[in-house]
């Protein structure tokens, strides 16, 4: 037998040693491996949905505004919205200062256009743009859609849609012209994968319902309402079963007045409820250049002012577009002064009326047109040196005002408004009484052109 050298004997036995050692490490971590190359696309198939893309809508045409809230109500979550002032601005940028108009509708005619969209497209950042262009053709209001990609010169959508119909029917039908075009430019992310064995259920809650965004320029949401205006009115103070000979009938008419108003809800920004439509409105009359005459013909400087205050709370009827009922309570403060001289200044109809205030209001929009309607009950709690005169005078009122606002899309409304108050009383006249009657009825009325602003 040939004898084998130590050093090589002890090398054959750790070669030996290692490779059994490597077989065993390998048994071990092969697993390890293999499970976390199962996993890896599992991890890579879990990866967050795509981000939200950017779609600018530009309304342009009347009430377009409400036509844009039409829009947005109906895009998914997934896309983000661009405001009007951000695209407009952009629109600028790109060299479209004035309105896109009617050529958007024409295929032909908006090819000198489209360029300037798709810039202000991507100045945006946006991927895409909706533009719609309210008409009207034989008597129906339609919106002319024209959908505008930033990358390419495919318009998806180009049709007209009715608006025609409730608010629902009119979303339905927007839904419906542009679906295609949402589900392409916005896919919405895969489903989630299931879990094999689900939780048991959760007590759930019934999802209370978001309110919607606010609309600018619509009642149902607007944070002011200011309205400056100039008034024709009149006054006719008359009494009921006069006795004595010394009751003065007294009338105007056509008296100057210059009249402001505003309404502020603070909170219509949020979406708090009850508070975000509880609001404060005020307004101031006055008479100005007025005289009254004696029988003589002598002028006699009056006084003819009125300031209202009270808390209101609209109940918007599909809100934000739709009817406004306003509910609201405060005071009202009249005033009628006769500077007359002498005896004469004892027997005029000078009256103080400070009054609780406690009526309804109504908003109803007929296309760019709305409907005024008020009333209003009024408890004196002064009536003034007229009704000092006589016995056991009780004094109460009313007031009612009706009229129609042309509404224009950036806010501004021309108002025609007429009101007439109407304070009655009775009186208990007592044996020797200098100023005997049943009762008297002192009326005032006006027609009033304004200029108002709602934002």
């Amino acid at each position: 037998m040939n004898a084998v050298p130590r050093r090589a004997a002890n090398r054959s036995r750790s070669t030996r040693t290692a490779a059994w050692a490597f077989a065993l490490v390998t048994r071990l971590v092969a697993p390890l491996l293999g499970f976390v190359a199962a996993s890896a696309p599992a991890s890579a198939s879990a990866a967050e949905p795509a981000a939200k893309k950017i779609l600018a809508v530009h309304v342009e045409g009347p009430d377009a505004g409400s036509v844009r809230g039409d829009i947005e109500a109906v895009l998914p979550d997934r896309i983000v919205v661009a405001t009007t002032k951000e695209f407009s601005a952009a629109l600028r940028k790109a060299g479209q200062s004035k309105p896109l108009g009617a050529a958007m509708t024409n295929t032909k005619q908006r090819d000198r256009l489209v360029p300037r969209v798709q810039q202000a497209a991507s100045i945006l950042g946006a991927g895409a743009v909706l533009v719609g262009i309210v008409q009207k053709a034989r008597g129906e209001t339609r919106v002319h859609l024209v959908w505008v990609n930033a990358e390419d010169d495919a318009t998806p959508v180009d049709t007209a849609v009715s608006l025609k119909g409730s608010e629902d029917e009119r979303r339905k039908a927007i839904t419906a012209a542009i679906t295609s075009a949402v589900e392409t430019y916005a896919p919405p992310p895969p489903p989630e994968p299931k879990d094999t064995e689900a939780p048991p259920p959760a007590e759930t809650k019934p999802k209370e319902e978001e309110p919607p965004a606010r609309v600018r320029h619509q009642a149902g949401s607007s944070i002011v309402s200011a309205e400056v205006g100039f008034e024709i009115g009149g006054r006719v103070f008359t009494y009921s079963d006069g006795i004595s000979g010394n009751l003065r009938r007294y009338d105007v008419y056509g008296a100057p007045v210059g009249a402001v108003s505003v309404e502020v809800f603070p909170a219509a920004m949020t979406t708090v409820p009850v508070l975000r439509d509880l609001g404060l409105s005020l307004g101031y009359a006055r008479a100005f250049g007025l005289q009254s005459a004696t029988e003589g013909g002598e002028p006699v400087d009056t006084v003819y002012q009125r300031v209202t205050a009270a808390l209101k709370y609209r109940i918007p009827i599909s809100r934000p577009t739709g009817p406004v009922i306003g509910v609201l309570g405060g005071v009202r403060w009249q005033q009628f002064q006769i500077d007359a001289p002498g005896d004469l200044g004892k027997q005029v109809a000078n009256v103080d009326y400070l009054a609780i205030r406690a009526g309804v209001d109504g908003w109803i929009p007929v296309g760019p047109v709305a409907v005024l309607l008020g009333f209003e009950w009024l408890e004196p709690l002064t009536t003034g040196a007229v009704y000092e005169r006589f016995t056991g005078a009780k004094v109460h009122g009313i007031t009612t005002a009706a009229g129609l606002a042309v509404r224009f899309e950036s806010g501004l409304q021309i108002r025609l408004t007429g009101h007439y108050d109407r304070f009655f009383s009775d009186f208990d006249p007592v044996l020797g009484d200098a100023f005997v009657a049943g009762g008297a009825l002192d009326q005032f009325f006006g027609v009033r052109l304004g200029l108002a602003y709602m934002d």
